[in-house]
């Protein structure tokens, strides 16, 4: 018997997966998908303190073939914000070593970051500025009511423990006079392809994911925070094998990794920059009440 935390349906549910003796599970209702029980802090913190963790270990300020990678990422992520909002006062929200912030400004937004890494959020403020960047939660941050244009998620959301609370709170801050009022968010597509084809051996399972979305729950969250959803599609990253091989390696995924532990050592193909669709979506939403 599992009790959904976005629509309340309360019943059984399909186990999706397991992960490290906890159950992700889906409602047959809104179709979220969540894990039950949740990751204890004392394990979050231990991942997210780990020197390898993917996110953020590979930057040390400098830009290096990794950074340069995840850059034309970002790019390709701001592309599709700017139909929508194309200037104003931008968070980014996990905004980790600062690489989307940099694009950002690039282009013209007025950039702002949150991150919980106090190693990440220092690079991010060399980048930014240390009046740029807060280390820590929007709970612990004090920026303005209706300050923002434009919030970014990229690969966050399903890391909240209650992404109704924190969505509302980022409602408080977020403006949507002038042109403004979007959030951006990327995560991982419970109807892709990878998901489908990968089954509970899915990449995007693992112990600091705890929330799982697909089109039809991204639109039960816009229902229950007032927002609409003006724009979606599947997100493409630039990827490099060896990158890949790192990522894959904290999470001991089968297979695949096996595959890409022999080619990465092909110094011809592990040189090479490729799009590729990892199973992930891009939502924008708008402020409507």
């Amino acid at each position: 018997m599992y009790k959904c935390y976005l629509c309340d349906y309360e019943g059984d549910m399909k186990i999706k997966s397991n992960v490290n003796g906890r159950d992700i599970v889906e409602c047959p209702e809104c179709k979220l998908q969540f894990m039950h029980p949740q990751t204890s802090d004392e394990e979050l913190n231990r991942i997210y303190s780990s020197t390898n963790y993917p996110t953020c270990s590979f930057d040390t300020g400098d830009d290096n073939l990794i950074t340069n990678m995840k850059r034309k990422t970002f790019k390709n992520i701001l592309k599709k914000i700017l139909p929508y909002c194309d200037n104003g006062n931008l968070l980014d929200i996990g905004c980790s070593s600062g690489l989307l912030l940099e694009e950002a400004k690039s282009i013209g937004f007025n950039v702002y970051g949150l991150e919980i890494s106090q190693y990440a959020s220092s690079i991010a403020k060399k980048r930014i500025g240390n009046d740029r960047i807060h280390n820590g939660t929007l709970e612990t941050s004090q920026f303005d009511k209706n300050f923002f244009d434009i919030i970014t998620m990229i690969d966050v959301i399903e890391h909240f423990r209650d992404p109704i609370s924190t969505l509302l709170d980022v409602k408080k801050i977020i403006n949507n006079l002038y042109g403004g009022g979007y959030i951006l968010i990327t995560t991982p597509n419970t109807d892709s392809l990878t998901n489908k084809l990968m089954g509970k051996r899915w990449a995007h399972y693992n112990s600091e994911h705890l929330y799982y979305f697909n089109l039809e729950s991204i639109k039960k969250l816009c229902q229950k925070i007032g927002f609409e959803l003006v724009f979606h599609s599947d997100l493409i990253k630039t990827m490099r094998l060896d990158y890949m091989y790192f990522q894959m390696k904290e999470h001991n995924q089968g297979i695949i990794f096996d595959i890409i532990k022999i080619i990465k050592n092909i110094p011809l193909i592990n040189n090479i920059d490729f799009p590729i669709s990892s199973g992930d979506f891009i939502v924008i939403l708008k402020k409507i009440s």
